[in-house]
């Protein structure tokens, strides 16, 4: 019964980690496409002082490539973490910085998730960012 509980209740934590939901417009449409949140994130910068907390969602080319992200989750989050950590907060601050954070980011999630940005995640949004000392 309590294994049988637990089980139940880590599905529901999956599949509400990733809701991943179509909004309309179709294909390669501006606003359509699939999207998944992969988490939030808090981890120090370059400066060992300064924080970073985000949260990160993806932009996928077809439903399939959640099932690839679910699978290797782990090596997503570790993968992100690395990438986060090697920032500086000053070059983070800007525009530019943060543009640049998401194609890196991008990257990160494709190789993590054996897919290349034609066949996997094809965007990066940030839905919070902050840099805090």
């Amino acid at each position: 019964m309590k294994k049988s509980l637990i089980t139940a209740l880590f599905t529901i934590l999956l599949l509400a980690t990733f809701s991943a939901h179509a909004s309309g417009g179709g294909e390669g449409g501006e606003g359509g496409g699939l999207y998944a949140k992969i988490g939030t994130f808090t981890t120090n910068l370059q400066n060992i002082s300064e924080f970073l907390q985000i949260d990160i969602s993806v932009k996928m080319t077809a439903p399939s490539v959640l099932e690839n992200i679910k699978m290797y989750l782990p090596n997503v989050k570790h993968e992100l973490i690395l990438l986060l950590s090697s920032q500086d907060s000053k070059e983070l601050s800007s525009v530019a910085g943060k543009k640049r954070l998401m194609e890196l980011t991008k990257a990160a999630v494709n190789k993590a998730i054996k897919l290349d940005p034609k066949d996997g995640v094809s965007d990066i949004l940030f839905e919070s960012f902050v840099i805090q000392q």
